[in-house]
């Protein structure tokens, strides 16, 4: 299971209104809870937003990273979020943030770390970052993401465990 496979149309929310972060990063949970992806909400949130006050997750270049290992979290789970105009994360670079990328993931460390470096791969070796600026539907990102993850296809193992540790 690669991350396209993590993702959902109402997983992305593009061109939505600027919020602050921390209202983006409780946009994003939402359908993932209605998912029941999340089976906690509050719980998730805590965790994001103690991620956050420890340091910002965005990483610079206009994008944003928010993600959290929680009992609160059922499933490995990914939304994204481009905003109409770009939002204060309190980069690391100073400049805001037009694409974000929030994973969840069930107290598994390696598991959340392999999802945040396939995103990052994904968005920091090819043109995927300018071309999810410019698509127009949810079904059209995630049919960019499956394009480059398949260009990686034996690079590297494009599977994420689950919550019980398998890999599919």
């Amino acid at each position: 299971m690669g991350l396209a496979n993590l993702l959902k149309p109402e997983f992305i929310l593009i061109d939505g209104p600027s919020l602050t972060k921390d209202e983006m990063i409780r946009s994003l949970v939402e359908p993932l809870i209605q998912s029941g992806a999340v089976t906690n909400g509050a719980g998730a949130l805590r965790a994001l937003y103690e991620r956050e006050r420890i340091m910002s997750t965005g990483v610079g270049g206009g994008v944003a990273l928010p993600h959290a290992q929680s009992p609160a979290v059922n499933e490995f789970a990914v939304a994204i979020a481009r905003p109409k105009q770009p939002i204060d994360f309190q980069s690391l670079d100073g400049e805001p943030v037009s694409l974000i990328f929030l994973a969840l993931g069930p107290e598994d460390r390696t598991g959340l770390m392999r999802v945040l470096t396939r995103i990052s791969r994904l968005l920091y070796t090819s043109d995927l970052q300018k071309n999810l600026l410019k698509a127009a539907t949810a079904e059209s990102m995630i049919q960019l993401i499956r394009s480059e993850e398949d260009k990686l296809v034996g690079e590297t193992s494009g599977n994420f465990p689950h919550k019980d540790g398998n890999v599919s």
